[in-house]
């Protein structure tokens, strides 16, 4: 069972730290830092529970607000971009920020008619093939990002000053270090699927790097119909691979080393595949549960969860604004509060049916609100489609890390294992496209629903949860506990 408390001191600070992220326009920063001092010193009154609790909640709102205070003025490169004018940028590629296009640090920015600039900011650009870590030129249009467009507004919380419009693209320099490394296991994984028929490529590469450039438009669109569009949106499964993989490799070496190796495999893990906003939530819970494991303690997930979404949002608070974010964190609190009691009302079933159909159940109901909130559709065939699809994933997932490793280095095994997961790539494949071109396989809702669905989602929580507790295991650290455990 669950402590009441103990998740109060995590999660009303989180509320806290979001609060401060969503209020820090409006609230000065001079005092806040005042504020978080006193909250710090009650933070420490251990034998006051509930004056701690006060503290941890002032030093939370306080970073939420000091964390994300705006500049006091615009960027030079900001102002620039007002107008529109035509420039060379050279810089680095620092990530992919998913439909949102691809971040570049702008170190250098030559423009028709001003002087040049250095260090001027980051620019959004479209979404490129570029592998982070690389140096490029871009030559085109810097454009300003409109303070009434939410797709703009979203590329703001990643951290960019203005869009760029590139008309040449060149590569100046290949990635070093571990983005040269992401990158060698990246190409790895592209070497093993040539020569496959190209939507099972696709297919295989979003499920082991989320990687879904190679799928058409169609076919993601059929898959997000059937509620299966989470498989390619890497999380918690594909840290339970990496690191439960990494824990049985060094099963033999002593406990402090097998941590450090699942740590440095899971950080690996992250550069391959981008610091998506659901990789980075699973991430920040495989290292809470890696860090009870070093103190003999067990994570209880709940707990793991808000941690992991205060670590985030502290390092990223733009992320707090992420459909991704939501819907990863709302699947994993309803699989944790739901699927228990759900599989053991399925006594009806085999029990690995059971087990695979609740979760499914449980994610489902978490991220509807934020699904007809968000988008106004909800998928009617979801369950069916997941527990039809499910059990073919891990194999693929597996096969796919593995044909991703060999084919960086041994380039004929790399081939073996992504042909080895073809059928399983072909089967959830033809569950998705066959369930998801029914006509009816999802409807359209009006978006205001979500927030009464959101109401009874949280109360069907609440009841569940006084009544049975909420205690399983932490996603991605049971294969990791068993590697650790092993002899």
């Amino acid at each position: 069972m669950t402590h009441g408390g103990s998740l109060l001191r995590i999660y009303a600070p989180l509320a806290a730290l979001v609060a401060g992220i969503c209020l820090a326009e409006v609230i000065p920063g001079g005092p806040v830092a005042l504020i978080g001092s006193c909250g710090l010193v009650l933070a420490g009154l251990r034998r006051r529970p509930a004056l701690s609790l006060i503290g941890l909640v002032l030093v939370a709102s306080s970073c939420g607000v000091l964390v994300t205070t705006p500049r006091s003025e615009p960027v030079a490169l900001e102002r620039l971009a007002e107008r529109i004018p035509f420039c060379t940028v050279t810089g680095r590629l620092l990530e992919h920020g998913s439909g949102l296009g691809s971040l570049v640090t702008a170190e250098a920015v030559s423009c028709d008619g001003y002087a040049p600039g250095v260090e001027a900011g980051v620019v959004v650009v479209e979404p490129s093939d570029v592998d982070p870590g690389s140096s490029i030129m871009l030559t085109g249009w810097l454009l300003p990002l409109r303070t009434d467009d939410r797709f703009d507004e979203a590329r703001r919380h990643l951290g960019a000053h203005a869009a760029f419009h590139a008309e040449e693209t060149r590569t100046t320099d290949a990635p070093r270090g571990l983005h040269g490394l992401a990158a060698g296991v990246r190409a790895g994984l592209e070497r093993a699927t040539s020569g496959m028929e190209a939507e099972r490529a696709g297919l295989l590469s979003g499920l082991t790097t989320g990687d879904t450039s190679s799928m058409s438009y169609e076919t993601e669109e059929q898959l997000r119909r059937a509620g299966l569009s989470h498989l390619v949106a890497v999380s918690g499964s594909n840290v339970a691979i990496v690191v439960g993989a990494a824990a049985l490799v060094v099963a033999r070496f002593a406990l402090w080393a097998r941590l450090v190796v699942c740590v440095a495999a899971l950080a690996l893990f992250v550069l391959v595949v981008g610091p998506e906003p659901s990789v980075l939530r699973a991430a920040a819970m495989g290292c809470v549960g890696l860090a009870a494991l070093a103190f003999g303690r067990r994570a209880e997930p709940l707990h793991a969860l808000g941690l992991a979404l205060i670590v985030v949002l502290t390092l990223r608070p733009g992320l707090l604004f992420s459909v991704g974010l939501h819907l990863s964190a709302a699947a994993t609190a309803g699989i944790v509060i739901f699927a228990g009691g759900l599989a053991r009302r399925m006594s009806w079933c085999p029990r690995p049916v059971a087990l695979v159909l609740a979760a499914t159940l449980a994610a489902q109901i978490a991220v509807a609100p934020v699904l007809v909130g968000t988008f106004g559709e909800f998928s009617l065939v979801a369950p069916m489609a997941n527990l039809l699809a499910v059990p073919a994933v891990a194999p693929a997932t597996v096969l796919g890390v593995v044909a991703a490793v060999a084919g960086a280095l041994v380039p004929p095994v790399g081939w073996l294992c992504a042909r080895a997961a073809e059928p399983f790539v072909a089967w959830v494949l033809a569950v998705g496209k066959s369930t998801g071109a029914w006509s009816w396989a999802s409807v359209d809702v009006p978006e205001w629903w979500g927030w009464p669905l959101g109401v009874l989602v949280v109360a069907a929580a609440v009841a569940t949860f006084r009544s049975a507790g909420a205690t399983v295991d932490l996603p991605g650290i049971g294969a990791a506990a068993r590697g650790m455990n092993a002899k």
